[in-house]
């Protein structure tokens, strides 16, 4: 078993209270936060990715940092705890996503690996654009295994030709590879996502 730490990466943590204190998201906080984990002996340390908030009097989540890059620069000063980054899988490619872990495992000497987040919270992506309407809702995971299955080719392998109903990958190149495995993390509660985390997930 991993024992890890999901770090603050969106504002006052996962208290929705005014009466607790407040605080904004900053790589400072986290970077302590992070190496106090690594100090412990704790496996790993996971930052979320929140796009839109809750508002109300505490502005809950309204106030976030971008999982990728703050997890790079932890890499930077980190020594052995295993990082992840979440993706929302809706938002960024599954080719860009297969990139981002070159570099940042080359930082970290393949400590990085990637949570899948399919999403739920519709506003968060209606707000940009990209969401594909509510019939997206019941069909996240299969939009999730093609965006993993796009991952594993160019992880494995370093091209993807990969046809599928969400995802055409043409020729589709990654080089150089990350370094080491990049492990898969998904959270779900669903039989079908539980499903989905057993079948590609670590």
């Amino acid at each position: 078993m991993d024992i890890g730490v999901f770090i603050p990466v969106n504002n006052n943590g996962w208290i929705i209270s005014a009466t607790s204190p407040q605080y904004k998201p900053r790589f400072e906080l986290n970077r302590q936060i992070v190496q106090k984990a690594e100090g412990f002996g704790f496996d790993f340390a996971l930052s979320m990715i929140k796009l839109h908030g809750f508002d109300g009097k505490t502005e809950f989540w309204d106030h976030g940092l971008e999982s990728f890059t703050l997890m790079a620069g932890l890499a930077a000063v980190t020594t052995r705890i295993r990082l992840y980054a979440s993706t929302a899988v809706l938002t960024i490619p599954p080719a860009i996503v297969a990139r981002m872990p070159s570099t940042i495992s080359d930082i970290s000497g393949g400590r990085f690996g990637v949570n899948i987040v399919s999403g739920w919270h519709k506003v968060e992506y209606s707000q940009m654009g990209p969401c594909p309407g509510d019939q997206h809702f019941g069909k996240r995971c299969d939009y999730s295994t093609e965006y993993v299955q796009v991952l594993h080719d160019l992880w494995n392998t370093g091209n993807s030709d990969f046809q599928g109903d969400y995802f055409k990958a043409d020729a589709c190149k990654l080089s150089p590879p990350p370094k080491g495995k990049v492990k898969l993390v998904s959270a779900r509660q669903s039989d079908r996502g539980m499903k989905f985390a057993a079948r590609y997930c670590d």
